[in-house]
């Protein structure tokens, strides 16, 4: 937000000169493409056929838009210093605006974690089980865990600043009581949004070494539920494992991946060409928003392609990432399932690009045919709903009827 003010003070000193340029530029090139219309007009071949009439006619309504554009542009002129004055103004509401509006929203305040609500710097943030609205140790959690007499263990792995309140979701009967209901017990986490998906998976895959070296833990093994990024973190830990030949998939029983972004986000995508387009302008207000819009953070840079490994992110350029394998057989010795949503009703190339709102369909998609079917009972192991976005699939009777076909105590 500080950049955003700098920016908009710097484009109020700058613009007024800016203006000047483009109004002679955008005026001086109406006028000499209705002059040259207007000759051509003229010309032997042209005259007295219809091609002239198109001609002049085409002249005159760029006579007036060039008219309209230095009157326009002439106003704008004018009230530039008004305009940043009022911008400048606006920025200072909308931290307070953007909270209120974000935590208003239903489906929007049933995902995103209150504890990420201005109350502690993202720098601060360390990936952590969580009680009661804090962070705790492994013995604390484990100590409650005992407490509680559960012996069905559950991990609940949360998404890009999602908290413990993901998980209980405002419906008639919220996904946490679902769980509870089952017997489970689940251990709530939350990670720091701005690190790297990798970082974050070695964060978890630390954590969950730490409490399956508890053995009573390790009678009952962990069962896992993930939401959108946080489906990419536990993939992240899993590699990792896998690669220092840490036994983690006999220590789990079944996984549950909710929209998971398996191949990115177009969101993220699309916000990497916007920016890279604005720095390119040679203009240099327009160049510090997309340099802005550049910086980030590294958890959103990853989520472009859903980069998991660290490797992946540390060699090449972010253009790269198009050609990279997503997949690295982390999910091989894992009993998984999927869960995701459309926002369209019907198939089409638009609905196949809108996906669920925040990830498109082929990323939702990317693993159901080449992992997740390649399973036993491949049937029940994929299930997609319509109608619903990347927000409403957790408070969604379809999410908790699935839980239960998976999870359930009749299984």
């Amino acid at each position: 937000m500080k950049l955003g003010k700098f920016a908009v003070s710097f484009a109020k000193d700058s613009s007024l000169g800016i203006l000047s340029g483009v109004k002679a530029a955008l005026v001086g090139s109406f006028e000499w493409s209705a002059k040259s219309l207007s000759q051509i007009s003229e010309a032997p071949l042209v005259k007295g056929t219809k091609l002239e009439e198109f001609l002049r006619n085409t002249g005159k309504s760029l006579q007036e838009a060039g008219s309209k554009t230095e009157e326009g542009l002439s106003k704008a002129f004018e009230s530039t210093s008004e305009a940043m004055y009022v911008a400048l103004q606006a920025l200072n509401d909308a931290d307070s605006v953007i909270k209120k509006k974000l935590f208003e929203n239903i489906s929007v305040s049933s995902i995103v974690g209150e504890s990420f609500a201005g109350l502690v710097t993202t720098s601060e943030i360390k990936p952590s089980f969580r009680l009661e609205g804090k962070d705790v140790s492994v013995e604390e959690v484990l100590a409650d865990w005992k407490k509680s007499g559960s012996q069905k263990p559950i991990l609940c792995v949360p998404g890009l600043f999602c908290d413990e309140g993901l998980w209980k979701t405002e419906s008639e009967i919220s996904f946490s009581d679902v769980v509870l209901e089952e017997g489970y017990y689940p251990f709530y986490l939350r990670f720091n949004p701005g690190s790297h998906i990798s970082d974050n998976g070695s964060s978890l895959l630390d954590l969950m070494r730490e409490i399956l070296e508890d053995s009573e833990i390790q009678k009952f093994k962990l069962d896992v539920l993930s939401y959108s990024q946080g489906g990419l973190i536990f993939r992240s830990a899993l590699n990792l494992a896998k690669e220092q030949t840490y036994p983690l998939p006999s220590y789990i029983k079944k996984v549950l991946f909710i929209s998971s972004p398996d191949g990115g986000s177009y969101i993220e995508k699309i916000g990497f060409w916007l920016g890279l387009g604005a720095e390119s302008l040679p203009v240099f207000p327009v160049q510090l928003v997309g340099y802005i819009g550049n910086q980030r953070s590294d958890a959103m840079k990853d989520l472009s392609h859903g980069i998991i490994r660290e490797q992946d992110w540390k060699s090449g350029s972010h253009l790269s990432r198009y050609w990279k394998p997503q997949y690295f057989g982390e999910l091989d010795d894992i009993d998984a399932y999927q869960i995701y949503s459309f926002v369209a009703e019907e198939e089409n190339p638009w609905s196949s690009w809108i996906g669920d709102g925040i990830v498109e369909q082929p990323s939702l998609t990317l693993l159901s045919d080449s992992v997740f079917r390649k399973k036993e009972n491949p049937e029940g192991r994929v299930r997609g709903l319509k109608g619903l976005s990347h927000y409403q699939i957790m408070p969604s009777t379809e999410l908790r009827e699935y839980f239960l076909e998976i999870f359930g105590s009749k299984e």
